[in-house]
This record gives structure tokens, sequence and C-alpha cells, in this order.
């Protein structure tokens, strides 16, 4: 089953911002959600090269939070679609 992943404006225009090596990355988690954002029972989803740390969120049903370097992305699963909410870096997103 395939995943439709939907960004915010802001949020474009927050990775375009980022260094490249960054955009790469979270590029990668991006394309990983739409194949299954639903996180496994390890702790970290390995993807080539890159690994992403991706949890349930305490409280929240059907919210995740993923993990890329020292940035955080927190995502909502609604039937067959992924609304990222929120991407920042650690301090700032919580």
């Amino acid at each position: 089953m395939s995943f439709c992943v939907s960004l915010d404006k802001k949020i474009r225009l927050y990775i375009l911002s980022l260094p490249r090596s960054h955009q790469v990355k979270i590029g990668k988690l991006i394309d990983s959600l739409s194949e299954n954002p639903f996180p496994s029972r390890a702790k970290i989803v390995a993807l080539s090269s890159t690994n992403f740390d991706i949890k349930k969120c305490k409280g929240q049903k059907n919210r995740f939070r993923a993990r890329i370097g020292e940035y955080r992305l927190i995502y909502q699963v609604e039937e067959s679609q992924v609304l990222v909410l929120k991407l920042d870096t650690r301090g700032d997103i919580y």
C-alpha cells in the first residue's frame, strides 16, 4: 500500500533553507514514509546509508516523530495519507 505524503509550504521552504546534505536525508525519509509510515519494532529504520529513529508520540493515536540528526520531523497518519506537521531542530520542535 502506498501512502500520499503532504507537506505544508512552510515546511518545504524550511527544507530548502537547510544545507544540501540535510535536504537529501530528509528527502529519503519522506520517500520512505510514502512506502511505510509506521515504525517497525526495531528502534532504528535503516535506509541505505541513512538511519532514522522513528517513534510514536506519547498520548497521540496516529502521530509519530522521526529523528534525523539534530532535526525532528513530526507526522500524522490518516487513512492512506501522511501529513507532515512540523520540522525543526530538537530544541524548538517540542
